[in-house]
């Protein structure tokens, strides 16, 4: 049996290098989205999304997932000494090539940021059990509800990558492109 995939890193929040979780929460401030149920891919040590959403009255939950142990360390540290935070945000650790879609309910939102950023040769392998960056992003499709938004980081590491992934699942016609909001790429699942 293989061992888990690791990010063997953390991501402190330096908004001059990657705003894109400070960027989601401006969109959805400015979309006035309340009650909404979150799926957010790379939480940080910072959980800038988790953290405002969980603080700002707007009812949204957030569930985030992370493969840095650091990162996950923050979450468990945070969740101890902010106990109302964890009421709407959880953190969880593992590799999302390994997401069991059965273990997840449907999102109105999800962010795929980090698309491509963290592929491992073997992920996709029958030994590992994973799936490649374009299966993962069909599956989280599938999980948005009619109606729901996905949303990707124009200046992700790994965009260039990313990009064609993109295209072609928007021309499968199961999303409309929304636009951009700073630097974020927006798509609605259509009804």
């Amino acid at each position: 049996m293989l061992k888990m995939n690791l990010w063997d890193a953390n991501w402190d929040l330096d908004v001059e290098v990657c705003p894109c979780d400070v960027h989601f929460n401006d969109w959805v401030k400015k979309q006035k989205l309340k009650n909404k149920l979150i799926y957010h891919f790379g939480t940080g040590t910072h959980h800038v999304i988790g953290i405002q959403q969980a603080i700002n009255k707007s009812g949204n939950t957030v569930f985030a997932i992370t493969a840095s142990k650091g990162e996950y360390d923050t979450y468990i540290e945070l969740s101890s000494k902010k106990a109302q935070v964890s009421k709407n945000y959880l953190a969880y650790f593992g590799d999302i090539y390994l997401t069991n879609p059965k273990l997840l309910p449907d999102f109105d939102v999800v962010t795929m940021f980090h698309l491509c950023e963290f592929f491992h040769p073997n992920t996709a392998s029958k030994s590992y059990g994973g799936v490649d960056d374009a299966k993962l992003l069909d599956m989280f499709t599938a999980k948005t509800k009619p109606g729901g938004y996905i949303l990707f980081y124009t200046r992700s590491m790994a965009f260039d990558r990313a990009h064609p992934i993109i295209l072609k699942w928007e021309k499968k016609g199961q999303v409309k492109r929304v636009g951009e909001f700073k630097t974020l790429l927006v798509f609605r699942k259509k009804r």
